[in-house]
């Protein structure tokens, strides 16, 4: 990278872009060594630019030198000034990159990032480990992690409704879709399912879970 002139932002956010097919590039030391540099970046605070240089050396490096030249090519002299958040290919930044290596996050570009941020923007309460394993857990860009607040009945008591939903839903392995479900309003009824809690309609928002499940797998 040293004979060309690039931004990093714009490299790793080109990364991030296209993760799924760089990231079957790296072999595990190198996607370690990514890991590494990117969890260093995102402690960097405002002074990033050091870090983001070493991030994307780190990631162009360990790929195949015809993948890595795609990434590393000239380009207009101030074409990328700004802000690094600001610095985006095709809607992806360095900070997607960082939500997709570290915590495997996939809500990250200009779509799935649109209804992660609608999602976090929801009441919630931060996650510890005595948390029930069948609760949502969602995680912000900073990889902190939290508990939409909707699924507690009082304090720290989880409804007994939302574990058993969560379990048709899978919120283990999908909790962004999950939360989606109980976030967003539906033709099914006024409101989110997530209004309905406590007024008895339990059976009802069950059988809606299960029957959206069903039809998943049967296309």
């Amino acid at each position: 990278m040293a004979q060309v002139r690039v931004n990093p932002f714009q490299v790793l956010a080109a990364c991030a872009a296209d993760w799924s097919r760089y990231g079957r590039l790296l072999d595990a030391a190198s996607r370690e060594a990514v890991r590494a540099t990117l969890a260093e970046l995102r402690c960097a605070g405002a002074n990033q630019e050091a870090t983001a240089e070493r991030a994307a050396r780190t990631l162009v490096g360990a790929l195949p030198a015809e993948v890595a030249a795609e990434l590393v090519r000239e380009e207009e002299p101030g074409r990328f000034a700004g802000a690094p958040s600001a610095i985006l290919h095709e809607g992806y930044g360095a900070t997607d990159l960082c939500m997709l290596v570290l915590d495997g996050n996939p809500m990250v570009g200009p779509v799935l990032g649109a209804i992660r941020k609608r999602l976090l923007s929801a009441p919630a309460e931060p996650w510890s480990e005595s948390a029930d394993p069948r609760l949502i857990v969602l995680s912000d860009e900073d990889g902190r992690r939290r508990l939409p607040a909707f699924q507690f009945e009082a304090g720290t008591m989880p409804w007994q409704i939302v574990l058993e939903i969560g379990t048709v839903l899978r919120a283990d392995l999908d909790p962004w879709g999950a939360a989606d479900w109980w976030l967003s309003g539906t033709t099914w009824w006024d409101g989110t399912p997530a209004d309905l809690l406590g007024h008895g309609r339990d059976a009802e928002m069950l059988g809606a879970a299960r029957a959206l499940v069903t039809a998943d797998e049967e296309a």
